[in-house]
Protein backbone atom coordinates (compact mmCIF):
# COMPACT_ATOMS: atom_id res chain seq x y z
CA UNK A 1 0.00 0.00 0.00
CA UNK A 2 2.86 2.34 0.84
CA UNK A 3 4.42 1.89 -2.61
CA UNK A 4 1.06 2.48 -4.31
CA UNK A 5 0.49 5.68 -2.33
CA UNK A 6 4.01 6.86 -3.14
CA UNK A 7 3.55 6.09 -6.85
CA UNK A 8 0.22 7.92 -6.88
CA UNK A 9 1.85 10.92 -5.23
CA UNK A 10 4.67 10.98 -7.78
CA UNK A 11 2.16 10.70 -10.66
CA UNK A 12 0.12 13.54 -9.19
CA UNK A 13 3.19 15.78 -8.89
CA UNK A 14 4.28 15.00 -12.44
CA UNK A 15 0.78 15.76 -13.75
CA UNK A 16 0.67 19.06 -11.86
CA UNK A 17 4.04 20.12 -13.24
CA UNK A 18 3.04 19.03 -16.74
CA UNK A 19 -0.05 21.25 -16.73
CA UNK A 20 1.97 24.10 -15.23
CA UNK A 21 4.40 23.60 -18.10
CA UNK A 22 1.60 23.80 -20.66
CA UNK A 23 0.48 27.12 -19.16
CA UNK A 24 4.03 28.45 -19.19
CA UNK A 25 4.46 27.16 -22.73
CA UNK A 26 1.38 29.06 -23.88
CA UNK A 27 2.87 32.33 -22.67
CA UNK A 28 6.20 31.44 -24.29
CA UNK A 29 4.33 30.82 -27.54
CA UNK A 30 2.63 34.22 -27.50
CA UNK A 31 5.85 36.10 -26.81
CA UNK A 32 7.92 33.99 -29.22
CA UNK A 33 5.32 34.31 -31.97
CA UNK A 34 5.48 38.09 -31.78
CA UNK A 35 9.28 37.99 -31.89
CA UNK A 36 9.23 35.44 -34.70
CA UNK A 37 6.93 37.61 -36.79
CA UNK A 38 9.36 40.51 -36.50
CA UNK A 39 12.50 38.40 -36.91
CA UNK A 40 11.17 36.08 -39.61
CA UNK A 41 9.48 38.70 -41.76
CA UNK A 42 11.72 41.73 -41.21
CA UNK A 43 15.05 40.27 -40.10
CA UNK A 44 15.09 42.62 -37.09
CA UNK A 45 16.76 41.22 -33.96
CA UNK A 46 14.55 42.97 -31.42
CA UNK A 47 16.01 42.76 -27.91
CA UNK A 48 13.35 45.20 -26.71
CA UNK A 49 10.67 42.54 -27.18
CA UNK A 50 11.03 41.37 -23.57
CA UNK A 51 10.59 44.97 -22.41
CA UNK A 52 7.33 45.16 -24.40
CA UNK A 53 6.18 42.01 -22.57
CA UNK A 54 7.04 43.63 -19.23
CA UNK A 55 5.32 46.90 -20.19
CA UNK A 56 2.20 44.98 -21.19
CA UNK A 57 2.06 43.44 -17.69
CA UNK A 58 2.49 46.82 -15.99
CA UNK A 59 -0.10 48.44 -18.26
CA UNK A 60 -2.67 45.76 -17.43
CA UNK A 61 -1.89 46.12 -13.71
CA UNK A 62 -2.34 49.91 -13.91
CA UNK A 63 -5.51 49.88 -16.01
CA UNK A 64 -7.38 47.00 -14.34
CA UNK A 65 -8.67 48.93 -11.28
CA UNK A 66 -10.12 51.62 -13.56
CA UNK A 67 -11.51 49.73 -16.55
CA UNK A 68 -11.83 46.08 -15.48
CA UNK A 69 -10.30 42.81 -16.64
CA UNK A 70 -11.15 42.55 -20.35
CA UNK A 71 -10.56 46.21 -21.25
CA UNK A 72 -7.26 46.21 -19.34
CA UNK A 73 -6.05 43.19 -21.35
CA UNK A 74 -7.01 44.67 -24.70
CA UNK A 75 -5.91 48.24 -23.98
CA UNK A 76 -2.54 47.11 -22.61
CA UNK A 77 -1.85 45.12 -25.79
CA UNK A 78 -3.12 47.95 -28.01
CA UNK A 79 -0.95 50.54 -26.25
CA UNK A 80 2.16 48.37 -26.58
CA UNK A 81 1.33 47.63 -30.22
CA UNK A 82 1.02 51.35 -30.99
CA UNK A 83 4.20 52.05 -29.05
CA UNK A 84 5.97 49.35 -31.08
CA UNK A 85 4.91 51.02 -34.33
CA UNK A 86 6.25 54.36 -33.09
CA UNK A 87 9.45 52.64 -31.95
CA UNK A 88 9.99 51.03 -35.36
CA UNK A 89 9.20 54.12 -37.43
CA UNK A 90 11.43 56.49 -35.45
CA UNK A 91 14.37 54.37 -34.27
CA UNK A 92 14.63 51.16 -36.26
CA UNK A 93 13.64 52.23 -39.78
CA UNK A 94 16.76 54.40 -40.29
CA UNK A 95 18.93 51.34 -39.58
CA UNK A 96 17.47 48.95 -42.17
CA UNK A 97 20.28 49.54 -44.66
CA UNK A 98 22.98 49.02 -42.07
CA UNK A 99 24.39 45.78 -40.70
CA UNK A 100 22.05 43.86 -38.32
CA UNK A 101 24.33 44.49 -35.34
CA UNK A 102 23.24 48.14 -35.33
CA UNK A 103 19.63 47.16 -34.70
CA UNK A 104 20.65 44.57 -32.12
CA UNK A 105 22.65 47.13 -30.13
CA UNK A 106 19.90 49.75 -30.41
CA UNK A 107 17.16 47.44 -29.17
CA UNK A 108 19.39 46.05 -26.42
CA UNK A 109 20.12 49.57 -25.20
CA UNK A 110 16.49 50.69 -25.35
CA UNK A 111 15.44 47.56 -23.42
CA UNK A 112 17.69 48.63 -20.55
CA UNK A 113 16.31 52.17 -20.76
CA UNK A 114 12.71 50.90 -20.60
CA UNK A 115 13.56 48.75 -17.58
CA UNK A 116 15.01 51.73 -15.72
CA UNK A 117 11.99 53.88 -16.62
CA UNK A 118 9.72 51.19 -15.16
CA UNK A 119 11.81 51.13 -11.96
CA UNK A 120 11.39 54.89 -11.73
CA UNK A 121 7.62 54.83 -12.29
CA UNK A 122 6.50 51.63 -10.51
CA UNK A 123 9.49 50.93 -8.26
CA UNK A 124 11.66 47.85 -7.75
CA UNK A 125 9.21 45.90 -5.61
CA UNK A 126 6.96 43.28 -7.17
CA UNK A 127 3.33 44.26 -7.74
CA UNK A 128 0.34 41.97 -8.13
CA UNK A 129 -2.55 42.16 -10.56
CA UNK A 130 -5.88 42.98 -8.85
CA UNK A 131 -8.45 40.26 -8.27
CA UNK A 132 -9.74 38.38 -11.29
CA UNK A 133 -13.46 38.30 -12.17
CA UNK A 134 -15.39 35.65 -10.26
CA UNK A 135 -15.91 33.48 -13.32
CA UNK A 136 -12.12 33.23 -13.82
CA UNK A 137 -11.30 32.61 -10.17
CA UNK A 138 -11.31 29.27 -8.42
CA UNK A 139 -10.60 25.83 -9.83
CA UNK A 140 -12.20 23.02 -11.78
CA UNK A 141 -11.95 19.62 -10.09
CA UNK A 142 -11.48 16.52 -12.22
CA UNK A 143 -10.96 13.40 -10.12
CA UNK A 144 -8.05 14.08 -7.81
CA UNK A 145 -6.81 16.99 -9.91
CA UNK A 146 -7.67 20.66 -9.54
CA UNK A 147 -7.19 23.04 -12.47
CA UNK A 148 -7.16 26.78 -11.77
CA UNK A 149 -9.67 28.26 -14.19
CA UNK A 150 -7.55 31.21 -15.27
CA UNK A 151 -4.14 29.57 -15.43
CA UNK A 152 -4.93 26.10 -16.75
CA UNK A 153 -8.13 26.68 -18.73
CA UNK A 154 -8.55 30.29 -19.80
CA UNK A 155 -4.92 30.90 -20.82
CA UNK A 156 -4.85 27.75 -22.94
CA UNK A 157 -8.13 28.54 -24.71
CA UNK A 158 -7.34 32.21 -25.34
CA UNK A 159 -3.89 31.31 -26.70
CA UNK A 160 -5.40 28.82 -29.14
CA UNK A 161 -7.84 31.49 -30.37
CA UNK A 162 -5.03 34.05 -30.77
CA UNK A 163 -2.87 31.57 -32.68
CA UNK A 164 -5.75 30.79 -35.03
CA UNK A 165 -6.24 34.53 -35.63
CA UNK A 166 -2.55 35.13 -36.37
CA UNK A 167 -2.37 32.16 -38.74
CA UNK A 168 -5.42 33.41 -40.65
CA UNK A 169 -4.00 36.94 -40.81
CA UNK A 170 -0.64 35.85 -42.19
CA UNK A 171 -1.85 33.11 -44.54
CA UNK A 172 -5.39 34.00 -45.61
CA UNK A 173 -5.56 37.80 -45.93
CA UNK A 174 -4.27 40.30 -48.49
CA UNK A 175 -2.14 41.97 -45.83
CA UNK A 176 -0.55 38.65 -44.98
CA UNK A 177 0.18 37.89 -48.63
CA UNK A 178 1.77 41.33 -49.13
CA UNK A 179 3.92 40.87 -46.04
CA UNK A 180 5.12 37.42 -47.10
CA UNK A 181 5.78 38.62 -50.64
CA UNK A 182 7.74 41.56 -49.30
CA UNK A 183 10.07 39.30 -47.37
CA UNK A 184 10.93 37.44 -50.57
CA UNK A 185 11.31 40.39 -52.95
CA UNK A 186 10.73 43.82 -51.38
CA UNK A 187 11.76 45.66 -54.57
CA UNK A 188 9.16 43.89 -56.69
CA UNK A 189 6.45 44.64 -54.14
CA UNK A 190 7.47 48.32 -54.17
CA UNK A 191 7.18 48.36 -57.97
CA UNK A 192 3.59 47.15 -57.59
CA UNK A 193 2.85 50.28 -55.57
CA UNK A 194 2.88 48.77 -52.07
CA UNK A 195 4.37 50.97 -49.36
CA UNK A 196 6.73 48.50 -47.69
CA UNK A 197 7.90 50.84 -44.90
CA UNK A 198 4.29 51.15 -43.78
CA UNK A 199 3.84 47.38 -44.01
CA UNK A 200 6.96 46.76 -41.92
CA UNK A 201 5.71 49.24 -39.32
CA UNK A 202 2.44 47.29 -39.23
CA UNK A 203 4.32 43.99 -38.84
CA UNK A 204 6.37 45.42 -35.98
CA UNK A 205 3.16 46.68 -34.40
CA UNK A 206 1.57 43.21 -34.63
CA UNK A 207 4.62 41.61 -33.02
CA UNK A 208 4.65 44.23 -30.25
CA UNK A 209 0.90 43.76 -29.74
CA UNK A 210 1.54 40.05 -29.20
CA UNK A 211 4.25 40.78 -26.61
CA UNK A 212 2.03 43.27 -24.80
CA UNK A 213 -0.90 40.86 -24.81
CA UNK A 214 1.29 38.05 -23.45
CA UNK A 215 2.49 40.35 -20.68
CA UNK A 216 -1.06 41.38 -19.82
CA UNK A 217 -2.23 37.75 -19.72
CA UNK A 218 0.77 36.80 -17.56
CA UNK A 219 0.12 39.62 -15.08
CA UNK A 220 -2.49 37.72 -12.99
CA UNK A 221 -0.21 34.66 -12.78
CA UNK A 222 3.26 36.00 -12.03
CA UNK A 223 4.72 38.73 -9.86
CA UNK A 224 5.21 41.84 -12.00
CA UNK A 225 8.78 43.11 -11.69
CA UNK A 226 11.10 45.16 -13.93
CA UNK A 227 13.46 42.21 -14.49
CA UNK A 228 10.71 40.41 -16.44
CA UNK A 229 12.16 42.15 -19.50
CA UNK A 230 15.58 40.51 -19.28
CA UNK A 231 14.23 37.17 -18.03
CA UNK A 232 11.74 36.70 -20.84
CA UNK A 233 13.74 37.98 -23.80
CA UNK A 234 16.46 35.35 -23.30
CA UNK A 235 13.93 32.53 -22.99
CA UNK A 236 11.98 33.86 -25.96
CA UNK A 237 15.04 33.76 -28.20
CA UNK A 238 15.71 30.21 -26.98
CA UNK A 239 12.15 29.22 -27.97
CA UNK A 240 12.51 30.86 -31.39
CA UNK A 241 15.85 29.16 -32.07
CA UNK A 242 14.59 25.75 -30.94
CA UNK A 243 11.43 26.00 -33.04
CA UNK A 244 13.12 27.65 -36.00
CA UNK A 245 13.37 31.31 -37.02
CA UNK A 246 10.50 32.28 -39.30
CA UNK A 247 8.27 29.33 -38.44
CA UNK A 248 4.74 29.71 -37.07
CA UNK A 249 4.57 26.07 -35.96
CA UNK A 250 8.12 26.25 -34.66
CA UNK A 251 7.11 28.93 -32.15
CA UNK A 252 4.28 26.70 -30.94
CA UNK A 253 6.32 23.51 -30.65
CA UNK A 254 9.35 25.30 -29.21
CA UNK A 255 7.24 27.09 -26.60
CA UNK A 256 5.57 23.90 -25.44
CA UNK A 257 8.82 21.93 -25.33
CA UNK A 258 10.64 24.57 -23.27
CA UNK A 259 7.66 25.23 -21.01
CA UNK A 260 6.85 21.59 -20.22
CA UNK A 261 10.42 20.35 -19.80
CA UNK A 262 11.40 23.36 -17.66
CA UNK A 263 8.41 22.72 -15.42
CA UNK A 264 9.15 18.99 -15.11
CA UNK A 265 12.76 19.81 -14.24
CA UNK A 266 11.42 21.36 -11.01
CA UNK A 267 10.82 17.79 -9.79
CA UNK A 268 14.25 16.50 -10.78
CA UNK A 269 16.65 19.34 -10.05
CA UNK A 270 15.20 22.79 -9.24
CA UNK A 271 18.59 24.58 -9.57
CA UNK A 272 18.82 23.30 -13.17
CA UNK A 273 15.47 24.74 -14.27
CA UNK A 274 17.02 27.89 -15.74
CA UNK A 275 19.45 25.76 -17.76
CA UNK A 276 16.79 23.51 -19.29
CA UNK A 277 16.04 25.74 -22.27
CA UNK A 278 19.72 26.20 -23.11
CA UNK A 279 20.39 22.46 -22.90
CA UNK A 280 17.47 21.75 -25.25
CA UNK A 281 18.63 24.50 -27.61
CA UNK A 282 22.16 23.05 -27.70
CA UNK A 283 20.89 19.55 -28.46
CA UNK A 284 18.55 20.80 -31.22
CA UNK A 285 21.27 22.89 -32.85
CA UNK A 286 23.64 19.92 -32.91
CA UNK A 287 21.28 17.87 -35.07
CA UNK A 288 19.34 20.63 -36.86
CA UNK A 289 21.04 24.06 -36.89
CA UNK A 290 17.95 25.82 -38.33
CA UNK A 291 15.71 24.57 -35.52
CA UNK A 292 12.89 22.04 -35.66
CA UNK A 293 10.77 23.85 -38.29
CA UNK A 294 13.28 26.46 -39.42
CA UNK A 295 12.83 28.10 -42.80
CA UNK A 296 14.83 30.79 -44.53
CA UNK A 297 13.36 34.24 -44.98
CA UNK A 298 9.69 33.29 -44.82
CA UNK A 299 7.14 33.08 -42.03
CA UNK A 300 5.08 29.95 -42.68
Amino acid sequence: MGHLAESAGVLHNVSDQFFNGVTLGMLYILVALGLNIILGLMGVINFSHGAFFMLGAYMAFTLAPHVGFWPSMFLAALIIGAFGMLFESTLIRPLYRRIPEYTLLLTYGTAMIFEQIVRRVWGDDAVRYPNLPNYLSGSIELGSFQFPIYKDVFLVLITVLILAGVWLLVNKTNIGMIIRAGTRDAEMVKILGINMPVMFTLVFGIGSFMAGLAGALAAPVYAIIPSLASQWIILTFVVVIVGGIGSFWGAIVGGLIIGILSSLMELISPPAVELTGFIIMGLILLVRPRGIFGVEGLFE
